[in-house]
């Protein structure tokens, strides 16, 4: 709104300044005419119209920061697996005062004053047509003659002219002036009063339209006169009458007519000389020269299809859509996901996740892809990208919507670490545990050692009650260990586990090397985007992808969407790679899922170091967890439509702890719902003090995991 506001003020104030100055003392009043309506109309409607325009962008090489050469394996926790996790049970109530928005006011103020003005305008109506229908009338010449008792001047609303009745039987009313009156019915002037009347309801508070409503007033005068005198030469006499008669009082509101306040401006126009055509001819021409570049530069727009220079200084064209996502009541969704998926059932390329506004941007789209739109607890989209203006993406609630138990995705773990299996997606729901085919005393949750660890599979619905009758209602997590495996001759290399020692021969390597090699590749590459370093943008960026067991990359998704423009970059990068070398063990079959982390440090550094997953020293918040704990609890304001509907969960938060201290680059891995999901991420980001973590006495940025419960109390009512 405050953008259509600037944008029509500017184009009013701009073109109303081309009339001041170049038109408002020449006899053009036809071409006058046209311009102040049209003006009018156009300033109104320019702000939805927009010029897409292609800019060249030359990428700028800037300098990056050396990395240290820390050979540390690549950590990707699934959903189910939260080493290290916090159990947060306590119940947080929302305590809020409501508050009237300014946004609010202002709206109320803007539609009170519509009423007011629509109210003022249907009077004026009322008035005109009432007094028509009391007044004697006399009809001449397709036209006709209101004469009334009150005393106004001469003045006209469509065909009716209405006069004083005693002025026009007195004879004090000269036929000439009744000519310039009925010229204004000719003319149709009435329909250029009603216009400006129409704008004064829904502008009401822009004063602009006053000076264009005194401009059309006074040129509808000069155009009466005009006329008048043309059919009449003798001005001199035309002057005199005019000059003779004064009205007593003003106008009938609504109606063109006589002003005493415009008689002196009708004089000087009367008796000026007429330019020559060619000074005419040349106002005319700058004027429409003008209005045109003005139109022109207020309707510029960035083109979705943008033309970008590569480092080698190759144009290639991005197809860029920028767009917001809605849920069914209307509020933005979060960490809603968006996903570039080709025809002919061509696997997801890359994609991007909503910002807290609900907004997204993603480039480099083919004419033929389409965008695949999913949301926790809403259906999947698959729409056509639109790159001339943003998309507005509404979901729908997923009626079969149920959180439950999700295939376990195991990743590398430090040797000797202890990994923690347990359900998440639910508060109070306990899964059966089976580990060797025995049925596990531990409720839920069970911790192992990672060398321990062989195959991990996930039961639910019918599979796991068929298998285990009633106590896998609640789905079944079934381990295999090492030893047991190796009884049976099961493998236990990938896909099914991703251990550091079969890296060689089950992973698909990078230039010889793996992981590490990657994100070098890729960090030596990015380039700090000149847009985000003049706006100051910066911060983390991790951005997954997979590689097939053919070597290509795939499903490039940024899992931390700080800034599209910082994304979109690592993105391009990660597209533009080589292709991995296939693993040398032909039975892998599975894809491989890895991610790039880096930091945009303003102005143009680019940290190439990512966050280690385990330290010698893990990060601690002061006071220790009792006192996280305690932060948390006092700090979370459960949303009150939450409360209202019931919604309760835990989400599950990964973040980066800083060397400063700080909760930087947070990702939702378990989210329950956007407004929970949302007030989890503002809670955990407001984290500072930490303790960084360390590793060989250096403090490092380490990643961290976090559950936020959201738990409303039951009030137990007394029998």
């Amino acid at each position: 709104m405050t953008a259509y506001i600037i944008k029509s003020s500017v184009s009013l104030l701009l073109l109303f300044g081309l009339y001041w100055f170049l038109l408002r003392k020449e006899k053009l009043f036809v071409f006058n005419r046209f311009f102040l309506v049209v003006s009018l109309v156009f300033s109104l409607v320019l702000p939805f119209i927009s010029i897409p325009v292609n800019f060249q962008i030359a990428p700028q090489l800037n300098e990056i920061i050396p990395a240290y050469n820390n050979d540390t394996p690549e950590v990707i926790v699934a959903h189910n697996i939260v080493p290290g996790d916090l159990n947060i049970s306590q119940p947080f109530v929302e305590e809020e005062t409501t508050s009237i928005s300014i946004f609010t006011i202002l709206l109320v103020l803007y539609i009170s004053g519509v009423i007011l003005f629509l109210i003022r305008f249907l009077r004026n109506i009322y008035l005109i047509i009432r007094r028509s229908k009391l007044s004697e009338k006399i009809s001449s010449k397709g036209y006709q003659i209101v004469l009334t008792n009150d005393k106004v001047g001469p003045c006209c609303f469509l065909n009716n002219i209405f006069l004083n009745k005693d002025d026009y039987l007195s004879g004090k009313i000269d036929q000439e002036l009744l000519n310039h009156e009925l010229e204004h019915v000719r003319q149709s002037h009435t329909v250029d009063i009603i216009l400006i009347e129409l704008v004064k309801i829904f502008y009401w508070f822009n004063p602009l339209h006053l000076l264009y409503e005194k401009a059309i007033r006074i040129n509808h005068e000069y155009l009466a006169d005009n006329r008048v005198i043309n059919d009449n030469s003798d001005i001199k006499s035309y002057t005199d009458k005019l000059l003779s008669f004064i009205s007593c009082s003003s106008n009938i509101s609504l109606t063109s007519g006589s002003n005493n306040s415009f008689t002196k401006l009708r004089l000087m126009m009367m008796m000026k000389s007429r330019s020559g055509s060619f000074i005419y001819g040349a106002r005319i021409a700058v004027t429409l020269c003008m209005g045109t570049l003005f139109f022109l530069l207020l309707s510029f727009k960035e083109s979705k299809s943008a033309t970008v220079l590569s480092k080698e200084g190759i144009a290639t064209q991005q197809n860029v859509v920028r767009g917001i996502v809605l849920g069914a009541d209307g509020k933005p969704v979060f960490l809603a996901e968006i996903e570039i998926k080709g025809t002919n059932n061509a696997p997801i390329e890359y994609g991007t996740q909503t910002d807290s506004d609900g907004r997204f941007t993603l480039s480099n789209i083919k004419e033929d892809a389409f965008l695949l739109v999913s949301g926790i607890g809403y259906k999947n989209q698959t729409l056509k990208p639109d790159f001339t203006s943003e998309m507005v993406i509404k979901m729908d609630k997923d009626p079969n919507y149920k959180m439950g138990v999700r295939t376990i995705d195991l990743s590398y773990f430090h040797e000797g670490e202890n990994v923690r299996i347990r359900r998440t997606d639910d508060n109070n729901l306990q899964s059966l545990i089976v580990v060797d085919d025995k049925i596990s005393n531990s409720k839920g949750e069970i911790t192992l050692k990672r060398d321990d660890l062989g195959l991990v599979k996930v039961l639910k619905g019918k599979e796991a009650t068929d298998k285990y009758g009633e106590k896998g209602s609640y789905g079944v997590i079934e381990i295999i260990t090492k030893n047991r495996a190796a009884e049976l001759g099961l493998n236990t290399s990938p896909p099914t586990s991703k251990l550091k020692q079969s890296y060689p021969n089950d992973f698909p390597t990078f230039q010889g090397g793996g992981l590490l090699v990657f994100q070098e590749w890729v960090a030596s590459r990015v380039i700090y985007p000149a847009e985000a370093s003049s706006g100051k943008v910066g911060g983390w960026v991790s951005v997954n992808y997979t590689i097939s067991t053919d070597g290509s990359v795939s499903k490039i998704i940024s899992v931390l969407p700080v800034n599209s423009l910082l994304s979109d970059e690592v993105i391009r990068v990660i597209k533009s790679a080589p292709k991995w070398e296939a693993p040398k063990n032909k039975n892998t079959g599975k894809p491989f899922n890895s991610s790039v982390t880096l930091k945009f440090k303003f102005p143009d550094n680019i940290i190439k170091d990512p966050p280690y997953i385990v330290v010698e020293e893990m990060p601690v918040y002061p006071g220790g967890e009792n006192e996280l704990l305690n932060f948390i609890k006092n700090n979370t304001k459960y949303p009150e439509k939450a409360k209202a509907e019931k919604i309760e969960g835990k989400v599950i938060l990964k973040f980066i702890v800083t060397t400063e201290g700080n909760s930087e680059g947070i990702s939702v891995l378990k989210g329950v719902h956007p407004l929970l999901d949302a007030e989890a991420i503002r809670v955990v980001s407001s984290i500072k003090g930490w303790k960084p973590g360390m590793q060989d006495g250096i403090p490092v940025n380490v990643w961290y995991m976090l559950p936020v419960n959201f738990a409303i109390p039951h009030t137990n009512l007394p029998k």
